[in-house]
């Protein structure tokens, strides 16, 4: 299963972006973030990629800073970074 991972500077951003996505309706939900990532931030949110295009305007058009966004595979090892968004 492919999702998209959205990946803060800080807990604080991660929030704030929670806050504000799901006041837009965007289903996102913390998850811990990969090591295979970053180990700067412990938490990232996890969504839908048919929703990448919203979030990246919703996120630009609110000026909340964040490292990056990824499209990640579940597999039974572990996590597989497929493309870095």
């Amino acid at each position: 299963m492919k999702y998209g991972l959205i990946v803060f500077y800080s807990y604080q951003h991660g929030l704030m972006a929670e806050k504000m996505l799901k006041k837009n309706n965007i289903p996102v939900e913390f998850v811990p973030t990969p090591r295979s990532i970053t180990e700067s931030c412990s938490h990232s949110l996890k969504f839908g990629l048919e929703s990448l295009r919203i979030v990246q305007n919703l996120l630009q058009r609110l000026n909340i800073p964040y490292k990056g966004i990824y499209e990640v595979e579940r597999i039974p090892a572990g996590y597989k970074i497929v493309k870095i968004i």
